[in-house]
């Protein structure tokens, strides 16, 4: 019992810590356990060979924003296990001044509440597979999935952060290899 308490109370610190270095704007992304990862992420690591299959976006004060199948776009904590550096990076832009950090969180908490789309997400690996710039089907314009939403938020503070070619079809391993991007 002891041991389990001392374990737990150890995640916490470790959690703190890293969410005490991380800033508004940071990108999270996640590599879970093969076996538990829906369909979409299970296809995005098994056929693109995706290390990451999640990303969110810190939005300050221990929160991120990202989507979920069953809410879309969503505001919640950052995951308890941040600190595990096998499962979760975080990512920062070079030289990002604070007026563009929150310029890019105000747009991304705009697409709070909108629908996950389901369907390009899924469309999105053959699109990839295909060398295509866009999806091949799409619900609907004012939907989005995980990294088309970080995408998106950065775009409108007047960053890009893939080339226009591929912003129809990023995803989040294409964030973890952005030349102006570094890990913290």
């Amino acid at each position: 019992m002891i041991l389990e308490f001392l374990r737990v109370w150890s995640g916490q610190l470790r959690r703190q810590e890293v969410i005490a270095r991380m800033r508004k704007g940071d990108i999270v992304l996640a590599s879970p356990k093969t076996l538990s990862l829906s369909l979409p992420a299970l296809l995005y690591r098994l056929i693109l060979r995706s290390r990451y299959v999640h990303s969110m976006l810190y939005i300050g004060d221990g929160k991120v924003i990202h989507t979920t199948a069953r809410h879309g776009v969503v505001v919640g904590k950052v995951p308890k296990k941040i600190y595990r550096k096998d499962r979760y990076a975080i990512f920062r832009v070079r030289d990002l001044s604070s007026e563009k950090r929150e310029k890019l969180v105000a747009e991304a908490l705009k697409w709070k509440d909108k629908k996950l789309d389901h369907i390009g997400l899924i469309t999105n690996v053959p699109a990839r597979l295909l060398g295509l710039e866009r999806v091949l089907l799409s619900c609907e314009r004012n939907r989005v999935w995980c990294s088309k939403l970080i995408y998106e938020a950065f775009f409108v503070a007047g960053i890009e952060l893939v080339p226009p070619g591929k912003a129809g079809v990023i995803t989040s391993e294409d964030l973890a290899h952005i030349p102006f991007v570094m890990r913290i």
